[in-house]
């Protein structure tokens, strides 16, 4: 739906009754005008991924994660590992509006064009148009004329020697993983990342051997769980994903690295009423011996 990427790089910013100049980053949903609010854009490119985030004063999310570092078009369908999603934040993530959703083209998926990536500057720039198609209630949103200019990214085009990354968006604030753990027991693949001072951490677990695809995090399917760990006061505290979506973009299971989106609503089994809701997560492990 990956900073999809990352997503936590993303500044804390209020865009509520935001008035102001134009945006670089803007886009027509069904007719309507959007466009993101300055500050709230957030463009990575690490470990083989681009992400492409930003959030309109409605609080009206589009986030594109597209596999590759360089130029080009990247295709956007239910069998593409490149992926967009249009979600309100203020929502359930069970919600989202995504490319990968559908039966076929009429209902979801299109195109992003990055046209420059330009190195000395650290910006980005691009075209973009899809269709969004929620499963849950056969809805659809419909994304045209969208464009970016002259985006200020992080990292930069990367190769097989690139770091781990694990980084995501909690409570609409950018987080980032800066003590990344993966590790295989048994043929099952558990990736945790926690923050400098270990206040925050996001756990994953899947199966070692999971094949490009969409998982979700809904618990229907133990294999695959995503937790949300927070430190306060001394006392620790864990929450776990009972919706969203775990989406495997890359696995190399001979090189061992593996890597994708994650986005999840998690709740405290102790106390349904305590809620996290991690977005726009994306990650790229190595997970060899």
């Amino acid at each position: 739906m990956v900073c999809l990427f990352l997503f936590a790089c993303r500044k804390e910013t209020s865009i509520e009754n935001y008035v102001g100049p134009a945006a670089n980053f803007v886009a027509t949903i069904d007719g309507a005008s959007w466009q993101a609010v300055p500050g709230t854009e957030s463009v990575t490119i690490v470990a083989g991924l681009i992400n492409i985030t930003g959030i309109n004063a409605n609080n009206q999310e589009i986030s594109m994660t597209l596999t590759g570092s360089g130029t080009g078009t990247y295709t956007l369908n239910q069998q593409t590992t490149s992926l967009a999603i249009y979600a309100n934040i203020d929502s359930s993530f069970q919600y989202l509006y995504s490319t990968n959703q559908g039966q076929d083209t009429a209902q979801a998926g299109g195109q992003v064009t990055i046209t420059q990536i330009d190195p000395v500057n650290k910006t980005v720039s691009g075209t973009f148009a899809f269709k969004g198609y929620r499963v849950i209630d056969g809805q659809q949103k419909t994304i045209t004329q969208g464009r970016f200019t002259n985006l200020s990214f992080t990292g930069g085009p990367t190769g097989s020697g690139a770091q781990d990354t694990l980084t995501a968006s909690i409570d609409n604030k950018g987080w980032q993983g800066t003590s990344i753990q993966a590790a295989v027991n048994a043929g099952v693949l558990t990736i945790i990342g926690s923050s400098g001072n270990a206040a925050q951490s996001i756990g994953l677990i899947l199966p070692s051997n999971t094949p490009p695809g969409s998982y979700p995090l809904d618990g229907s399917n133990p294999s695959f769980t995503a937790v949300y760990t927070s430190l306060a006061g001394g006392a620790t505290s864990g929450y776990v994903a009972t919706q969203g979506t775990l989406a495997v973009q890359q696995n190399d299971m001979v090189g061992k690295r593996i890597s994708g989106t994650f986005q999840f609503t998690a709740k405290d089994p102790t106390n349904p009423l305590a809620v996290h809701i991690v977005s726009t997560g994306v990650f790229s492990v190595y997970y060899g011996p």
